[in-house]
């Protein structure tokens, strides 16, 4: 009996449950193009020498002198990152054999430039210390969430404008928004997809350029979204 109550519950419960309404499910895309505002540099330090201690001194003194640049250019304490001074054995390849030349020590600094029109300016002066290179150039924009912001209305727009078109060609009635859903989780954006490499670091081993700074022509950064849009039709 207590299972016949049970089975007779359940039907109850499946005749109760409303369908499903007849819905559309489109796609939409949304691009905002914009020139970027500002650069990460990616800076390295390196020296080797006879003895540890000396490479450590040689490499800490010009990260000093580069953080007394940087301090010139930056808006905020958080824009210069220094990671920590690493220092080892440092091996070469010389006339077929592996040879021990010294002590290396090496240090890198992130640094966030907030303008850019002033890049050329901080690479000349970069050029004037004893950096090995700049191995990164990275450029970027300041209102990244704005702009991922945009890109989601214009994708809502374009999976509207797509359902509206395929309801008028199919001679049905596009009802209201029944579902959607963005493909990328909101606010989390990774790096790569915030900042654009150039490809190309910059390399001062011979010094040939002197206190000139380099000038690089950033391409246009392009913020995508898509939308995921479910309307509900009627004949």
């Amino acid at each position: 009996m207590k299972n016949l109550v049970s089975l007779f519950m359940i039907f109850l419960a499946a005749c109760s449950t409303p369908d499903k309404p007849k819905t559309i499910r489109v796609a939409g895309e949304g691009k905002v193009r914009i020139m970027p505002d500002q650069v990460i540099l990616t800076i390295d330090i390196s020296f080797v020498k006879p003895r540890m201690a000396d490479a450590i001194k040689a490499t800490q003194e010009t990260v000093d002198s580069v953080t007394t640049i940087l301090e010139q250019f930056r808006k905020k304490n958080s824009d210069i990152k220094t990671s920590s001074i690493s220092a080892n054995k440092n091996y070469e390849y010389i006339n077929n054999r592996t040879m021990f030349t010294g002590y290396q020590a090496e240090q890198s600094i992130d640094f966030l430039l907030s303008d850019i029109q002033r890049f050329t300016e901080l690479t000349g002066k970069l050029m004037e210390t004893k950096i090995n290179s700049i191995s990164q150039i990275q450029f970027g924009h300041s209102k990244t969430d704005s702009l991922f912001r945009e890109a989601d209305l214009l994708a809502y727009d374009d999976a509207l404008k797509s359902a509206t078109k395929l309801c008028e060609r199919a001679k049905i009635k596009l009802g209201k928004l029944y579902f959607i859903t963005n493909t990328e989780p909101s606010g989390n954006y990774d790096q790569e997809n915030v900042y654009r490499a150039t490809g190309n670091g910059i390399n001062t081993y011979n010094k040939g350029f002197g206190g000139s700074g380099f000038k690089v022509s950033p391409e246009v950064l392009e913020f995508k979204r898509t939308i995921v849009s479910e309307y509900e039709i009627s004949n």
